[in-house]
């Protein structure tokens, strides 16, 4: 039998193979159990209850998410920070949309209340310092106005990503968007763009 790393390992990507494949996670320990081809009693002694499962899935999401938007930052090529968002959130776009079945199990969990120091709390929190650091760095190079409340800016920030989420999941069926023949991710990069196009003072505006 695999060492314990090993088997958690082997759990969790047996339930994202099925969660690729289906949409939806094992439905019991069992399931999970035959699907990885392990004892019932070795899952239950790894996770112990669905909810664990999930939580060990969102764990693993977020771990290829976070790696995939260090990449977008390093691969924008640029030190300024407005770039650097604006590769980010390609980043973050491109991500979702070839994981889309573990992206929706993160929205899922992100639209719910949130336990302090739980996986999904420490990424939105981490995601809201980056921006604000992000901002405060553009406001400190000039790109937006020196008096810019960065309160207020951050709140339209989440609601975009929220939308965005949204977006991301459901943009087959979204009636909005039934003439519109861009891909989802063209749409949700252009769509932050704006945002930040319309916080750069004029003139200091950069293509992506």
């Amino acid at each position: 039998m695999p060492g314990e790393g090993n088997l958690y390992q082997t759990l969790i990507e047996a339930a994202l193979a099925r969660l690729e494949a289906t949409g939806s996670m094992p439905a019991t320990l069992a399931e999970l159990a035959e699907l990885a081809e392990v004892p019932l009693e070795d899952v239950s002694g790894i996770f112990g209850s669905l909810q664990n499962l999930r939580e060990g899935l969102i764990y693993q999401g977020i771990a290829l998410l976070n790696d995939s938007l260090r990449q977008g930052v390093v691969h924008s090529g640029s030190v300024k920070p407005d770039a650097q968002l604006r590769s980010l959130a390609r980043s973050y776009a491109i991500w979702a949309s070839l994981n889309p079945a573990l992206f929706r199990v993160i929205v899922d969990g992100l639209n719910r209340p949130m336990a302090e120091g739980s996986t999904l709390y420490r990424f939105t929190m981490s995601m809201r310092d980056l921006f604000e650091r992000k901002l405060r760095e553009m406001r400190d190079l000039g790109l937006i106005r020196h008096e810019a409340d960065l309160a207020p800016i951050l709140l339209v920030i989440l609601c975009v990503v929220k939308g965005a989420n949204v977006l991301l999941l459901n943009r087959k069926t979204e009636p909005w968007l039934s003439d519109d023949p861009r891909p989802v991710v063209q749409i949700a990069d252009e769509m932050f763009g704006y945002l930040i196009d319309n916080l750069l003072v004029t003139g200091t505006a950069q293509a992506a």
